[in-house]
């Protein structure tokens, strides 16, 4: 009976384990898979952000002013969020990942 029950309890240590590292492993795939789509957006951002300056600086004839035309609404934009924003983005992460996560664990559950 002792050894039935080391070996359950062994069984359940591994089953927990298991369901862990499931459960990073999936959020990892997710964050990863985010962060990717993250960077293609920002470089595609950042590349039409030179098209619009420069456009603006040939508008002005000076692409200086073009420039900082584009960087001044951006730190405009900065500013707004650093105020307003910061911590609405921050909770909404946590939110994220913890919805990712109960998600996973719903669906080893359900197995």
């Amino acid at each position: 009976m002792v050894d039935l029950i080391k070996k359950y309890i062994d069984n359940k240590i591994q089953l927990v384990k298991l369901e862990l590292i499931s459960v990073s492993a999936n959020l990892a795939a997710k964050l990863i898979t985010f962060f990717v789509i993250a960077l293609l957006v920002m470089i595609f951002v950042v590349l039409f952000n030179f098209a619009i300056a420069y456009g603006i600086g040939q508008s002005l004839n000076n692409m200086a002013f073009g420039f900082a035309i584009v960087g001044g609404f951006y730190l405009l934009l900065f500013i707004l969020f650093y105020l307003f924003g910061k911590d609405k983005l921050g909770m909404k992460v946590k939110d994220y990942v913890v919805k990712i996560a109960m998600g996973v664990q719903d669906e080893l559950n359900n197995d």
